[in-house]
């Protein structure tokens, strides 16, 4: 069973709903933001590379300034003399006003001889290389546990000399380089989203402008365009070409919708006098003409049916391109001049002067050389055509290239000058000539097609002026 057809303007309706819909588009759902939210951890990342490699060098740097004094000095307590010995460390621990340090002499059987370290660990440190370790401290009455870095000595007497150094500095300097790692890479990575939401905001409200526009004109509004901003950036040229596009479809929409009216305006002439002579044909009591003459004005009828047919397929072919695959080199002189030749006996028939003007020099132009005739040939006969007997047609070429074909004619009114370049559209005073209403729109399309522009003004010696030139490129 075939889906029931939706009642006219559920569309229209529907592409107005969705702008409302669409302003519930969530920022985080936006690329651009979604390259920030990247950016900022690659940000804070580095950061906490760059931190940790300074943090790595500097504890690492402290650490073995602290080891290589201790070992320095062991060396040289444990070469001194008992009593010399003793008397060092008491004075060293004397001018320690902030307790950074943790000697001790110690006897044969564990017994502490000097020094401020209660006691040994129960796991001593090796003589040559400082570690961390846990000992008794004891200073002015106070006994604590502190961790200290340290080494053992055994001395030739027996006796073990302990020496340690508080690794506190150290601790707060990498407290330090924590907070500040800290202290930089989060607030870092904060900017970074902010400026990112605002980029995204901004990138958000354009976009949504985009597709409000796209929404409407899905409804109906053909003239609705993108907007374009003064930055001329992506955006901008974007919708620039989109507008363009836009421009096209409207031009298609309005020669669809006028195509029909005048379809059935142009082809209804020749139907119905075709249908009455065939019918007066048929009636035995009317007076018949010849039927050499009947058949006659029926087929001159039908060729009006079948070149007005034609001339729509021809249209359709090249609006669609498709003659782009025969495109080559030549020479548009070439062109002017045969048109000239071809148009020259029909204009001196008819009793108007046609000249032909251009340089010597040839004009290079790539494209299809029968639809750039076609083109320049269907403006010549416009010319020829509306202009009345004494009359005079020019066309002229110039580098650029630049066709311009004119006539002393009656001319064409400015406010018809847009329109007579869509089909099957004739100036109500050019209704009794002959002809399908399709030729300028042809000249047009084919002028498209070899990205020229088409040009319809006055001629200053009255008539009408039309100019084929290289346009801007898209």
């Amino acid at each position: 069973m075939p889906p029931a057809a939706a009642p006219p303007g559920a569309t229209a309706a529907a592409a107005r709903g969705r702008p409302a819909r669409l302003r519930g588009l969530k920022l985080v759902q936006t690329t651009a933001f979604r390259w920030t939210l990247g950016s900022a951890a690659v940000v804070a990342l580095g950061i906490v590379a760059t931190g940790g490699f300074f943090y790595w060098q500097t504890v690492g740097y402290l650490t073995s300034r602290l080891d290589a004094g201790l070992l320095l000095e062991a060396r040289s307590l444990a070469a001194e003399s008992r009593r010399v010995l003793v008397l060092r460390l008491e004075k060293s621990l004397a001018v320690d006003a902030r307790g950074t340090k943790a000697y001790g002499l110690f006897g044969p059987d564990g017994a502490a001889l000097a020094g401020d370290v209660a006691a040994l660990p129960a796991a001593l440190p090796p003589p040559d290389r400082p570690v961390p370790v846990m000992v008794a401290w004891e200073r002015a009455g106070a006994r604590d546990t502190i961790e200290v870095r340290a080494i053992a000595l055994p001395l030739p007497d027996g006796a073990t000399l302990f020496l340690g150094r508080s690794a506190a500095d150290i601790a707060e300097i990498d407290e330090i380089m924590k907070r500040a790692m800290a202290l930089t890479a989060v607030p870092a990575a904060l900017l970074a989203l902010a400026v990112g939401a605002l980029v995204s905001l901004g990138t958000l409200r354009r976009v949504e402008a985009v597709r409000h526009a796209c929404a409407l004109v899905m409804g109906g509004e053909f003239s609705r365009r993108l907007p374009v901003g003064r930055r001329r950036d992506e955006f901008d040229r974007l919708s620039e070409m989109v507008n363009r596009m836009l421009d096209e479809i409207e031009r298609l929409v309005e020669e669809v919708r006028g195509a029909g009216d005048a379809i059935a305006h142009d082809l209804r002439t020749p139907l119905t006098r075709l249908r009455a002579r065939l019918d007066r044909a048929l009636d035995p009591d009317a007076r018949h003409a010849p039927v050499a003459e009947v058949l006659g004005k029926s087929v001159a009828d039908v060729d009006q049916l079948l070149a007005t047919v034609t001339a729509v397929l021809r249209l359709a072919e090249v609006e669609e391109g498709r003659r782009q695959g025969g495109f080559r080199a030549l020479d548009l002189a070439e062109i002017v001049d045969a048109v000239g030749e071809l148009y020259g006996p029909v204009a001196e028939e008819k009793g108007v002067a046609l000249a032909t003007l251009r340089g010597d020099a040839p004009v290079p132009l790539r494209g299809d050389g029968d639809l750039l005739f076609e083109a320049v040939a269907n403006l010549v006969d416009n010319a020829v055509k509306y202009t009345p007997p004494g009359g005079r047609v020019g066309l002229e070429l110039e580098a650029g290239p630049r066709v311009r074909v004119w006539d002393t004619g009656p001319g064409i009114p400015p406010e018809d000058r847009d329109a007579v370049m869509r089909r099957f559209y004739r100036v109500d005073r050019s209704r009794h000539l002959p002809g399908t209403g399709l030729g300028l729109s042809l000249v047009a399309a084919i002028a498209r097609l070899h990205g020229l522009t088409l040009e319809i003004g006055a001629h200053q010696g009255g008539g009408c002026a039309v100019t084929m030139e290289a346009g801007d490129p898209a």
